[in-house]
């Protein structure tokens, strides 16, 4: 499992979690299932490359999770009265708008993940494109070197120098004959 993988993954538990607590789609298969995915996030978090302060911080998320969905199916759902039952239905509130910022710190890793890996290739292509500069400023030079050779060329072997030379030979010529 790649690091993208596990953050949609709890990204999804969070969610199935925060249908349970609001009493949507729950079923007695919902909180087994939860349980049991948040048991192979917790056990995959070993084998993810990541420093050990962002696996430990992985694993409180998880640990809140279960405590969260595990005090909604004690406390027998939402809805119920009394004042302790409205204090902890606070308290679990609290605790969701918890999840919900760890949930944010999660995407924001990635953002931040994503905002290097293209800091670092608009890096490259700054390179490439100085390096195709020096090229083509190397390749103009080469080209006005070998225009300046190719006029002075043609300076040198020009047509009148020819002609004049004829002149003068048609010249000596006809003086001697």
């Amino acid at each position: 499992m790649s690091v993208a993988e596990w953050d949609n993954e709890y990204a999804r538990l969070a969610r199935a979690a925060s249908q349970l607590r609001s009493g949507v789609g729950v079923g007695n298969d919902g909180d087994a299932n939860l349980r049991a995915g948040l048991q192979r996030l917790e056990t995959s978090l070993d084998r993810l490359p990541l420093q050990p302060t962002e696996i430990q911080r992985r694993r409180r998320l998880i640990q809140h999770l279960k405590e969260t969905s595990s005090s909604q199916t004690a406390t027998g759902g939402p809805g119920a009265g009394g004042p302790s039952q409205r204090q902890a239905q606070m308290q679990m509130a609290v605790q969701q708008q918890d999840a919900m910022i760890d949930e944010l710190a999660v995407g924001m890793g990635r953002l931040k993940n994503q905002s290097q890996a293209i800091h670092e290739e608009s890096n490259m292509h700054v390179n490439l494109l100085n390096d195709m500069d020096q090229n083509l400023d190397a390749a103009q030079q080469g080209l006005e070197t070998e225009t300046r050779r190719a006029v002075r060329l043609k300076e040198d072997q020009s047509v009148w120098r020819l002609q004049l030379t004829v002149a003068g030979l048609t010249g000596l010529f006809v003086m001697l004959v």
